[in-house]
C-alpha cells in the first residue's frame, strides 16, 4: 500500500508502506497431545483404569526425560474431565485426562507414540512442531530488522520513479497502529504451527517416520518514508 502526500509547505513527499515477510524454520521442538480415557458403567472402575494407564504412559515419560539431553525435554500432566450421561444401559461414565510431552529427538517421539498408542486407553490428537525459546527470539529479532530494511527498500522504489530519493523515516509501527495515527516501534513478528506428515519408510520402532513441515514464522510493519 502506498500513499504520496505532497505538502506545500515542507516540499516533502510522504510516503506510506506496508510490508509483510514470511520464513520457514526446520522445527527443533515437537509436543504430543495426548489423552488417557475410558468409559464404563462403574465410575470406581473408570477412575481406576484412568488411574493405571495414566501411570503407565507417566513412568515411560519419566524414563525419557532429560530437560537439557532429551528426548523428552518437558512434560505435563494438565487437566482432567468427567462426565455422564444415561443410555439403555442405564448411566455410562466417562474420565479423561490429557498429557502434554515434547521431544527434541523426532525418532524417539515416534517409537513412543507406537508404543503407548498399544494402551486403548491411550489416544494422540495432536502433534505442535516448534523451535526452541532461543531460537525463537532470534528469528523474531532477524525478521524485525529484515521488514524494516525491506520496507525502506520498497519506499526507495517508490521515491525514484518520482525522481525522489527517501531522506529519512519518520514512523515505523506495527501493522494497523499507523492507520490509527499510533507512533509504534519495531515490526510484529509471529510464529504458526508446522503440520506432521508420515513417510512410509521401512518398517522399524518408529513407526511414523514423521516428516514435519517447517514452522512458518512472519514479521509485518507499516511505515512512513519522507522523500525529497
Amino acid at each position: 500500500i502506498i500513499v504520496l502526500d505532497r505538502r506545500n509547505l515542507s516540499m516533502a513527499t510522504n510516503i506510506f508502506v506496508r510490508e509483510y515477510i514470511d520464513h520457514y524454520e526446520p522445527p527443533q521442538r515437537a509436543t504430543v497431545h495426548l489423552s488417557v480415557k475410558s468409559t464404563g458403567l462403574n465410575r470406581e472402575h473408570v477412575h481406576a483404569q484412568v488411574s493405571d494407564v495414566l501411570s503407565e504412559v507417566r513412568a515411560q515419560i519419566e524414563s525419557l526425560h532429560d530437560k537439557q539431553e532429551g528426548p523428552v525435554t518437558w512434560f505435563a500432566v494438565s487437566g482432567a474431565s468427567t462426565w455422564s450421561w444415561k443410555n439403555d444401559d442405564g448411566v455410562e461414565f466417562s474420565e479423561a485426562v490429557r498429557v502434554k510431552v515434547k521431544f527434541c529427538d523426532f525418532s524417539r517421539m515416534g517409537a513412543w507414540m507406537n508404543s503407548v498408542l498399544a494402551l486403548k486407553e491411550v489416544s494422540v490428537w495432536g502433534i505442535e512442531w516448534s523451535v526452541t525459546e532461543h531460537r525463537k527470539k532470534e528469528l523474531e529479532t532477524w525478521l524485525r530488522q529484515k521488514v524494516v530494511r525491506s520496507a525502506k527498500d520498497k519506499a526507495e522504489q517508490y521515491a525514484s520513479a518520482l525522481g525522489l530519493h527517501v531522506s529519512s523515516v519518520k514512523t515505523v509501527a506495527d501493522k494497523g497502529l499507523l492507520e490509527k495515527n499510533t507512533a509504534g516501534g519495531a515490526s510484529s513478528a509471529v510464529i504458526g504451527r508446522g503440520r506432521a506428515g508420515v513417510g512410509r519408510g521401512k518398517e522399524s520402532s518408529d513407526t511414523y517416520q514423521f516428516t514435519p513441515e517447517d514452522v512458518r514464522m512472519s514479521a509485518s510493519i507499516e511505515a512512513e518514508f519522507l522523500a525529497e
